[in-house]
């Protein structure tokens, strides 16, 4: 595809998510479907594990430890595989969309590679954009547990100097 095509593209997708009618949005994720307007829905069954899983997360339970309890219930992953994996489930608990809120704009591609952006173009929120399966609460609960655990933050902050 040339790179104007391209660019007209990318423009249209970033002025559907100015204006609230992205698609991306309502991408269906584990513990949620679409009802028959396309919105997404809460999945009863998945919203259990979801909250489940949050819960044993803030509790303390290591990803290890809850990739194990899920496999003992015999719950499969969400890709239907008998077993979770670890970074299935911290991809799960960063998901703010189980909070109700879409961040649209994660990734960019940079030099023909999809990456985390980190500034680099507006990112995009939809509060209240559908029915959440955990409160805000438990969602930031689960992620200061996530700061708290990871390695980066253990080794303590790091600084940024600009010269």
């Amino acid at each position: 595809m040339n790179q104007e095509k391209s660019a007209l593209i990318t423009e249209g997708l970033r002025e559907s998510f100015r204006n609230g009618t992205a698609k991306v949005a309502s991408r269906v994720c584990y513990g949620y479907t679409h009802d028959a307007s396309g919105k997404l829905v809460i999945y009863g069954p998945e919203a259990g594990v979801v909250r489940w899983i949050f819960s044993r997360y803030i509790a303390g339970d290591s990803l290890g430890k809850i990739v194990d309890a899920l496999s003992e219930q015999n719950i499969p992953s969400p890709s239907g595989k008998p077993r979770w994996n670890r970074e299935g489930l911290l991809k799960l608990i960063s998901n703010e969309k189980y909070a109700g809120i879409v961040l649209l704009q994660k990734t960019v591609v940079k030099d023909g590679k999809q990456v985390k952006n980190e500034d680099a173009v507006s990112q995009y929120i939809y509060e209240r954009n559908h029915s959440p399966i955990i409160s805000g609460e438990i969602y930031a609960q689960a992620q200061l547990a996530r700061f708290g655990r990871s390695k980066v933050m253990q080794r303590g902050p790091v600084m940024k100097m600009d010269w």
